[in-house]
């Protein structure tokens, strides 16, 4: 598995780590089941972590992320991007949103710069009941539609783990 790696400072004393995972061909040919002749067609898991989870981070961190992200995303014309929010504790001034719930919302804002800019589909995984559920997402252009159900299929499997 290829992985490229950024981190992000707020010259606060925290940082964003971002992690892109690329799946090798086995991966996607055996695991996934994508057809070989679609076999061309990168999967990217986006794996997002703060160093020190208890201090807060400033919003030009995230609004960096997402530049750089769409960056990858423009470079990687063959990619679906796929990203599982995390569950773990979260300190925001938000107490009405569930961790999960927030991040998803801070990324689909942040996101939603991008899209009509690079024509970027998505494909919303949500499992659970409210107040229990994982949210995941699957970036996309329109030539992967072949197999974009594969992937969210497989986003839905690794959420319910």
């Amino acid at each position: 598995m290829e992985t490229i790696e950024n981190t992000f400072s707020d010259n606060q004393g925290n940082h964003l780590m971002v992690a892109l995972d690329f799946y090798d061909n086995e991966y996607k040919h055996q695991i996934l089941q994508i057809p070989e002749e679609l076999n061309n067609f990168e999967i990217v898991d986006i794996n997002i972590g703060k160093v020190f989870v208890d201090k807060p981070i400033h919003y030009s961190v995230f609004f960096n992320m997402c530049s750089w992200l769409e960056m990858q995303f423009n470079a990687n014309d063959n990619a679906i991007f796929t990203y599982i929010c995390s569950i773990e504790e979260l300190e925001t001034n938000h107490d009405d949103f569930e961790p999960q719930m927030y991040r998803w919302t801070l990324f689909d804002k942040l996101f939603q710069r991008s899209s009509f800019r690079l024509n970027i589909n998505t494909q919303d995984i949500i499992v659970g009941p409210t107040g229990f559920q994982s949210f995941g997402r699957a970036f996309y252009r329109d030539k992967h539609t072949p197999i974009i159900h594969i992937v969210a299929s497989y986003l839905k499997e690794k959420q319910q783990l």
